[in-house]
């Protein structure tokens, strides 16, 4: 089993700790007049339910997700198993395409090139990251703990998301720097320290050592975090979108 499949072992927690976009990040890459809209490797459907959460909804969502476990989680859109180098789309046939916290898992120049294909002329693609923010100085020590640097979207985040799609396929850089979106959201110290053991450093370890970074990181959170549950958690949602001439 590959790193990016790891997630679907811990499918249930993913669907609840995990935060989903901030509506002001999808509204940067998800044009209103979308009607049909590619959730690309979708998980459990947390952007999927963003979507179909928006004022006007497209009016078709297909969740695209290669993992049958993440996908049996996922309700209210088309639910069809594939990848992103591989999509089981028709060619011009969707309106945008959008990933969150996936684009470092996809080979950049197959996924570029299919979703070339399946946009229509004048499609979107947009990019989200979703995060507990690594500013925060409580947040990074609890991250350490989850060893998150070593994370598939590490790299992009040292970089500030600062990345070019491959050349050749058409797509022009709407967001050349990156749009950081903050808020906060309660959750208890066993929901911060179990959103921890959701990422894919923790989920290649055995289960003991799982619960060993569980155990750890909610004895820190207790350390560096004053005051009752829940806790106030900063996020971030960082958005960056391209249009496919």
């Amino acid at each position: 089993m590959t790193r990016a499949m790891t997630f679907g072992r811990r499918a249930d927690e993913y669907d609840r700790l995990r935060p989903g976009p901030h509506p002001e990040a999808l509204d940067r890459v998800l044009p209103v007049d979308a009607r049909t809209v590619v959730d690309l490797a979708a998980g459990t459907g947390l952007v999927t339910r963003a979507i179909l959460a928006r004022p006007a909804p497209p009016a078709v969502v297909i969740a695209v997700e290669p993992d049958a476990r993440m996908l049996a989680r996922l309700t209210g859109a088309v639910r069809v198993r594939g990848a992103a180098e591989h999509l089981p789309l028709g060619t011009g046939s969707v309106d945008a395409v959008v990933a969150s916290s996936a684009w470092h898992w996809f080979d950049a120049d197959a996924a570029t090139a299919e979703i070339a294909r399946v946009l229509r002329p004048g499609g979107t693609l947009g990019l989200l990251w979703s995060r507990a923010d690594p500013s925060v100085d409580w947040v990074a020590t609890v991250r350490g703990i989850g060893n998150m640097t070593a994370d598939g979207s590490a790299r992009l985040s040292r970089r500030g998301f600062a990345f070019s799609l491959p050349d050749g396929y058409g797509f022009v850089d709407d967001t050349p720097e990156a749009v950081h979106v903050r808020w906060t959201r309660p959750m208890t110290r066993d929901e911060i320290a179990g959103m921890v053991c959701t990422y894919s450093g923790v989920l290649e370890l055995d289960e003991a050592a799982q619960q060993e970074v569980f155990r750890a990181a909610r004895a820190r959170l207790d350390d560096l975090v004053a005051g009752p549950d829940p806790v106030d958690v900063p996020f971030e949602t960082v958005a960056r979108a391209w249009t496919h001439r």
